[in-house]
């Protein structure tokens, strides 16, 4: 059977977005059914841990890990680090009929001077250094947030931390190991980034393309270009110790305000400001 013949005998059995909800269940151990209709994206365990134990939900395992809080209609899921893994989450939330709104809450490497450790950074656009967002959109067009769900969290965090988080422009790579790179550190420094992470240009640019209203509140976890700067085994448990708990607070509270919104805007999904 030719490649072409074979692609066309498979579409006809499989569409785009049964295939999509097959693929988040066999990720998550989850049926489709049981995700909320707010969405917290995570990279790391501990994040997903201490949901468990503020929900009393117990947590399920795939390839992902996830919580649902089916009281508050939130769901968590840890997908791993990575432009692929962001990809595919992305895409198949934005298949779930029920899914309103997506937050996640990363880490990221401050480039910024002015930064420091533990700081909160609302990603108003990411550099496109990845090859995950070019099968969604053109290189041309920006990977931007939902604004909207930007300044709801501007909002929340001002209230509940009684400061006002940093905002600017990250850059996304897929190039893990590029601290000790001098050619690859000229290059971000020309784009005049705040920070760096590997997953945010992916998440806004597949949630633009899929109409999926997405934001994030970042946490600053190391300051590579530093002195002394550069994550270690020591330095990323003192962040978890310091900071996660805040940050995924503002989260929380962040998808309960973002709720309240949803209920002045109609029926369906909110959409996205572009």
């Amino acid at each position: 059977m030719l490649l072409q013949d074979r692609s066309i005998n498979m579409t006809k059995h499989l569409k785009p977005d049964t295939y999509a909800r097959h693929t988040i269940e066999r990720y998550t151990g989850s049926t489709v059914d049981q995700f909320g209709s707010h969405i917290l994206l995570v990279n790391f365990q501990r994040y997903i841990e201490k949901f468990s134990e503020i929900t009393g939900v117990s947590i399920n395992s795939g390839y992902w890990s996830v919580v649902h809080d089916r009281k508050n209609d939130i769901s968590m899921i840890n997908f791993g680090v990575g432009s692929p893994s962001a990809g595919i989450v992305t895409h198949c939330l934005s298949y779930l009929d029920q899914v309103k709104s997506v937050l996640m809450l990363g880490m990221c490497g401050g480039i910024d001077d002015k930064l420091e450790i533990g700081e909160l950074l609302i990603p108003t656009a990411s550099v496109r250094d990845e090859g995950t967002s070019i099968h969604y959109l053109q290189q041309n067009v920006p990977a931007q947030p939902s604004f909207w769900i930007n300044r709801i969290c501007e909002k929340v965090i001002e209230k509940e931390l009684s400061i006002i988080p940093k905002s600017g422009i990250m850059l996304t790579t897929d190039y893990r190991m590029w601290e000790f790179d001098e050619e690859f550190i000229d290059y971000i420094l020309k784009h005049r980034i705040l920070a760096i992470d590997m997953e945010i240009a992916t998440l806004f640019s597949v949630g633009y393309a899929l109409n999926l209203p997405i934001g994030s509140i970042m946490l600053i976890s190391d300051l590579p270009l530093q002195k002394g700067g550069i994550k270690s085994k020591e330095s990323a448990e003192k962040v978890f110790q310091n900071y996660t708990e805040d940050h995924l607070m503002v989260g929380i509270k962040s998808i309960e305000a973002i709720k309240q919104h949803s209920k002045k805007e109609p029926k369906g999904r909110l959409q996205s400001e572009w």
